[in-house]
């Protein structure tokens, strides 16, 4: 019977991980949910159904649920100091849970104690997952196995549910077609996807070859919809872990042909991207050739066009102030929209900049007859602030690149940072780096970290708009502005001694998400929302404590 009961236990627990795995893609709601139950089969492990049937065969219905509910509490009592006692014997474990405690040392020196209530319930993942999984039983790789599939396919439901949304085209904002989870956290996700996929393709021997077929198009698909998402931080990652890889095997390969091969691979790849991105900025920003006396000088209805190659810039390669008649523009807008051409859309912007810019990514001349040319989804796409057909019509990182630009010539122009995420990222930087100029010892404490970058961007005079007055975009600097210097240190001690001390560096599925990351980090601030912190928390620590290290990848 009791080892009925262990089995029932250990089905359980395996099924909770399926949960929380397929949740961490998926659903916010489901990681909470599993938290949950993963706490209660760690409070309540040993629990017998025939012990607790007895009390109720022995002593009916009420002495059985008195004795029902002692057995109940004693067992959660004895497993918590039975646990307690070998966690805190996990050298490891207790390092890495040193993270959640600087949080709750600097709720001490807060002044905003509501954010420091929301960010240590956000954070619970940093202190449940090393407890729990350093306490409670490895799951071997057969197990771990089906548990990644499980993990490779919620990413995949997701990435088509996304997609679906992405051929409907009624966004605005590429990231909108994320719809469980924030873009970038996705992207994360795809990212560790690819690699377990790319483990059973090229490692694994387990699998038939159909089966790796299928993973290989299942892997090309995750890198594909990367792009399409346009996530820099995913591509990048892709990009340099897998080029680690080759760079570590070019150094294990016997044959110089295999040296050689792999040195021009690493060579290649970067090299024809960098030459990709100039070719996309140089056509996009170069000004075409353009005789003015070529140029027709009247619409179709008589008026005078007004040609500007000086206030309106390059776009997509051409010109946005050519064939501008702004009276017709006013009129036919008005006559097709409620917003008025005068006035400002759905975020702020103004209506006239984003038509012409509009109309001239459709190559169509910014008068009566441009207008009509826009179809209705057109209109709402430029009373809702797309500026750009390409933005929703062609995601990519041809598109991406095309806003950074844009972004960059606004923020050039004006100092106004909102209209691009890349110029945002700067403003943050320059606020974080005065507030941990300010404040390098100690931090600003667990509660204060929104408030200070708020009170900052006003010191700083900054333009941009409260609703993108974000965090610090940067987990590292978002440490030292919490905690200072020796908060930060301990940060990066909490990081990489657990996996020194296990050994979890020859770990193939351990190094791949060490560096996804810590290489997210740097361009986001990963564990200040809870789909990041489950991320981190939940892989970081069930890779290192919850599974046998049967993939010493790196020892070979």
């Amino acid at each position: 019977m009791i080892k009925s009961n262990t089995n029932i236990h250990s089905g359980a627990y395996f099924i909770t991980l399926v949960l929380l795995v397929i949740s961490i893609p998926l659903s916010k709601f489901m990681m909470s949910i599993s938290e949950f139950m993963l706490l209660f089969l760690w409070l309540w492990s040993g629990f017998s159904f025939s012990i607790s049937h007895r009390f109720f065969n022995l002593g009916g219905i009420f002495k059985g649920s008195l004795h029902f509910l002692k057995y109940f509490f004693v067992l959660a009592y004895s497993n918590i100091i039975e646990k307690f006692s070998l966690f805190f014997k996990n050298k490891a474990a207790v390092a890495f849970s040193l993270i959640y405690l600087l949080h709750i040392i600097g709720s001490f020196y807060s002044s905003d104690f509501n954010y420091v209530l929301k960010d240590l319930r956000i954070k619970v993942p940093l202190i449940l997952f090393p407890v729990v999984f350093a306490t409670m039983e490895k799951i071997n790789y057969r197990k771990f196995r089906i548990l990644m599939l499980f993990y490779v396919m919620a990413i995949l439901a997701g990435s088509f549910i996304s997609f679906w949304l992405l051929i409907q085209k009624n966004f605005i904002d590429i990231r909108e077609i994320s719809p469980f989870i924030s873009s970038i956290r996705f992207s994360l996700n795809l990212s560790f996807g690819f690699f377990i996929l790319l483990y059973f393709i090229i490692i694994d021997n387990k699998f038939a070859l159909l089966l790796k077929l299928l993973f290989a198009l299942i892997a090309i698909w995750f890198f594909v919809f990367i792009i399409l998402l346009e996530s820099v931080t995913g591509f990048i990652i892709v990009l340099l872990i897998s080029l680690g890889f080759l760079w570590w095997h070019m150094f294990q390969a016997r044959r110089v042909l295999y040296k050689i091969i792999m040195i021009l691979i690493i060579i290649v790849i970067p090299a024809g991207i960098v030459f990709k991105i100039i070719s996309i900025v140089d056509k996009a920003t170069t000004s075409p050739i353009i005789n003015f006396n070529n140029l027709d000088k009247y619409s179709s209805k008589g008026n005078i066009y007004y040609h500007d190659t000086i206030d309106h810039r390059v776009e997509d390669g051409r010109f946005v102030g050519l064939y501008i008649c702004e009276e017709e523009m006013r009129h036919a807008w008005n006559e097709r929209s409620n917003i008025d051409f005068d006035k400002s859309g759905g975020n702020g912007h103004s209506i006239k900049e984003g038509l012409l810019r509009y109309l001239t990514s459709l190559d169509l001349r910014k008068d009566y007859d441009g207008v009509y040319g826009l179809s209705e989804w057109d209109i709402k796409m430029i009373e809702n602030d797309c500026a750009n057909v390409n933005y929703v019509r062609n995601p990519g990182f041809k598109t991406r690149i095309l806003k950074i630009l844009k972004g960059y010539e606004v923020y050039n122009l004006t100092g106004n940072p909102s209209g691009s995420s890349v110029m945002q990222r700067i403003e943050y930087l320059k606020a974080s780096l005065a507030v941990i100029k300010e404040n390098w010892l100690t931090g600003v404490g667990t509660g204060d970290l929104e408030v200070s970058l708020y009170n900052k961007y006003d010191e700083m005079g900054s333009l941009l708009k409260d609703e993108f007055r974000y965090h610090a975009h940067n987990q590292f600097f978002a440490m030292l502005i919490s905690f200072g210097i020796f908060g930060f240190l301990i940060f990066i001690y909490a990081l990489i001694y657990p996996p020194i001390v296990t050994r979890n560096f020859n770990d193939y599925f351990f190094i791949v998400f060490f560096f996804i990351m810590i290489i997210s980090m740097f361009s986001d601030d990963t564990l200040e929302t809870q789909a990041g912190v489950t991320l981190f928390a939940f892989f970081y620590t069930f890779l290192m404590f919850g599974k046998t290290n049967s993939n010493a990848y790196f020892s070979k």
